[in-house]
């Protein structure tokens, strides 16, 4: 990869594709059991093992998008350099201590209804990313 922005934009549409498809997946996962995804973010987050583990994934992930595709544009294409800052971020942070893990709890705690919400946000995000991905 050169980064030129020619190729940068090729990886976004690479990764709106792949991100498209995961967040409507997993939006609609949210939107339709709630209680069963809150169970699984209560799993992770009583077990320290477990939460170190996902916190170096997702600086993983993160910096991987980062290494293939920082474009800092005024289009949708920066949503994908942000996916990659949000995975190094939230994973430095789970990482560096278990204050910021125990931060997120309140959140995993939410109603269903607040899940839900979410879900529909992470449907459309992803509805969003497969229209431009498949240029739809």
């Amino acid at each position: 990869m050169t980064g030129d922005v020619s190729s940068m934009a090729a990886m976004s549409v690479l990764y709106a594709k792949a991100y498209g498809i995961y967040f409507i997946a997993t939006g609609l996962a949210i939107f339709l059991n709630p209680t069963r995804i809150r169970a699984w973010y209560q799993g992770i987050l009583n077990d320290k093992n477990l939460a170190m583990v996902s916190s170096t994934f997702a600086i993983l992930i993160g910096s991987f998008i980062l290494a293939t595709h920082h474009l800092i544009v005024p289009d949708w294409h920066i949503i994908i350099t942000l996916i990659g800052y949000w995975g190094v971020v939230v994973g430095t942070a789970g990482l560096v201590s278990d204050k910021v893990v125990q931060l997120v709890r309140g959140v995993v705690n939410n109603s269903d209804l607040i899940y839900r919400v979410s879900g529909i946000a992470w449907l459309l995000l992803g509805v969003f990313l497969v229209m431009k991905g498949y240029n739809l």
